[in-house]
């Protein structure tokens, strides 16, 4: 990028935690935090059943609180559904967007994350737009045109420098324990950036780009000095408070 920014980590509990469990696991984060400052960002991302509480236990950290998905309308009989703006009044400044897990089960394709990108950004949420190709694909030489169809299909056209990060997670490393190497990841990463500045004039000076997938505190630290790799997208370790504390510590 043109500019050095802050690396940013981001944790996906996805579909995992209780109340009680969750707030032991925010208050231990927010203690290391507190006795630590760090120069990172950070943002988790819990189910909306924790979000309230979750927003009690923030201030003063830096933490900032994201939602796992959001509707494409901003209110209506969509009955189960959450919109944007109710993330933000939630006190989120994120969202992620078209995550594997949801484009493979809930069959969402780049356009519908696209709708929803633009709804969340008009109420003032940041995008963290998800992209990524399947064993399948990368094996038969398809990654690239792949990772360019979910670019271009899921990039709204109010989006820009300061409100939208990419976070790529090729499928096949998705809580697998594998990664690719760090030449296919810095590989991916900037052609990622060049397909933004070839087609997509909106974005000025690039784009914020994590990385995602079996991402650990063993692997935290190589995966962020590897060129292009602005930050991480995290899972599975992001639940316990120790492991995830580390990962933070490798990006500051």
């Amino acid at each position: 990028m043109t500019a050095k920014i802050a690396k940013i980590i981001i944790a996906n509990w996805k579909m995992n935690g209780l109340l009680v469990e969750s707030m032991q696991t925010i208050k231990q984060i927010r203690s290391s935090i507190l006795a630590n400052p760090v120069s990172c960002d950070v943002v988790i991302c819990p189910p909306f059943t924790l979000l309230r509480d979750m927003a009690e236990k923030v201030p003063g950290t830096g933490i900032k609180l994201g939602g796992q998905n959001c509707h494409h309308e901003l209110d209506g009989a969509y009955t189960g559904e959450i919109s944007a703006k109710m993330l933000r009044d939630m006190t989120c400044d994120y969202v992620i967007l078209g995550h594997s897990e949801r484009r493979m089960h809930s069959n969402e394709g780049s356009e519908m994350v696209k709708k929803k990108a633009k709804h969340a950004i008009n109420s003032q949420l940041k995008a963290i737009i998800c992209i990524g190709e399947t064993m399948y694909e990368r094996d038969n030489d398809l990654a690239r045109i792949v990772i360019r169809e979910q670019i271009l299909h899921s990039i709204p056209e109010n989006a820009n420098d300061s409100n939208i990060i990419l976070a790529y997670e090729p499928v096949w490393a998705i809580g697998s324990g594998q990664t690719p190497t760090d030449e296919q990841i810095e590989q991916m990463h900037a052609y990622i950036r060049q397909v933004i500045k070839d087609e997509l004039k909106q974005f000025e000076k690039g784009v914020r780009i994590v990385y995602g997938g079996s991402t650990t505190p063993n692997n935290s630290q190589s995966l962020l000095l590897i060129n292009g790799v602005d930050g991480l997208l995290v899972g599975k370790a992001s639940l316990d408070a120790k492991q995830f504390w580390k990962m933070i510590e490798s990006a500051n």
